[in-house]
């Protein structure tokens, strides 16, 4: 998924260079979200565990982008 991504940020354009990435859910999985890789993209740290269980779309509509 990282790689797919290319270690950037799907929120906010983060690079893995400037910050820690990890993955996350496009439909989080308290919406009946799944592990499936269509599902997963990639995320800062900060956007993912700022964003709880918002979806890609809306989180993403909050956020200015980097880049």
């Amino acid at each position: 998924v990282l790689k797919r991504d290319g270690f950037c940020c799907r929120y906010c354009g983060a690079t893995a260079i400037a910050a820690m990435m990890h993955v996350d859910h496009v439909i989080p999985v308290a919406d009946g979200g799944t592990n499936d890789v269509e599902n997963l993209v990639a995320a800062c740290v900060e956007c993912n565990l700022g964003k709880s269980d918002v979806p890609l779309d809306r989180a993403a509509a909050g956020r200015p982008s980097s880049g």
